[in-house]
């Protein structure tokens, strides 16, 4: 009978201690809510592993957590869509609040070289002066063609049409498409840097390497492939 009253008063015991437990949590859930419903808790995106710099965020590297907003650094991602498949810039330790300046998206110029390079893109520069340059007015974000002529010692030179649609990515070491020069930065770039596929790499490295190139300027909005022959000098004489 002893026993039996011990394990009453034990299971008892248990009982009250869980409901004591569930109330409890229930009151700081409440407080919690309460916190939030006021604007005292901001949902911030948090790392749940170390994230290297050129890392591409998923979905499974961070996770959303609410944080007493007295804590929350200004520039802290709110809103996942803003950071998943974006690359990051610098090194995320796991817990630490992510930074919209420590990402960087495949159209934003801000990052270096290496983070507007296309997917199935490499990027690939060659040397061109205020001629082949189009008068050092061809601007990072412009769209343009390659020619390229053979000399082959003054005997049968031609030129064809070899790459259509380019994207120009950096002008010498400039990425920003947005940049206005002045009247004493208007000097001709010495290099430009393209965007081409590994095939298309190959085709201009050799045109730059045994030929003369040139770029031609088109609008944004002519994405028209055409199909021409190579120009060759007898053809020029009527």
């Amino acid at each position: 009978m002893k026993n039996h009253k011990i394990n009453l008063i034990l299971l008892l015991a248990v009982i009250f201690g869980i409901a004591a437990a569930l109330g409890v949590f229930q009151y700081l859930s409440a407080v919690k809510a309460a916190y939030v419903k006021q604007g005292n808790f901001v949902q911030v995106a948090v790392a749940t592993q170390y994230v290297a710099p050129k890392t591409q965020l998923t979905m499974q590297m961070f996770t959303m957590r609410d944080i007493p907003s007295k804590y929350v650094n200004s520039d802290a991602v709110v809103d996942p869509a803003e950071i998943n498949g974006k690359l990051t810039k610098a090194p995320i330790y796991r817990d630490e609040q992510i930074l919209r300046s420590k990402v960087v998206g495949k159209d934003d110029r801000s990052g270096t070289l290496a983070f507007i390079v296309p997917a199935g893109k490499r990027a690939v520069t060659v040397a061109v002066n205020e001629v082949s340059g189009i008068a050092g007015m061809v601007m990072p974000g412009d769209i343009v063609d390659v020619l390229v002529t053979f000399d082959d010692n003054n005997e049968n030179p031609m030129t064809s049409l070899i790459l259509q649609n380019i994207s120009v990515l950096a002008t010498d070491q400039e990425t920003d498409t947005g940049m206005v020069q002045s009247d004493q930065q208007k000097e001709a770039a010495k290099t430009v840097t393209l965007a081409v596929t590994p095939q298309q790499g190959q085709q201009l490295t050799l045109a730059s390497e045994q030929g003369s190139i040139r770029l031609m300027m088109r609008s944004p909005a002519d994405q028209k492939v055409v199909k021409i022959p190579s120009a060759k000098l007898p053809e020029l004489v009527r």
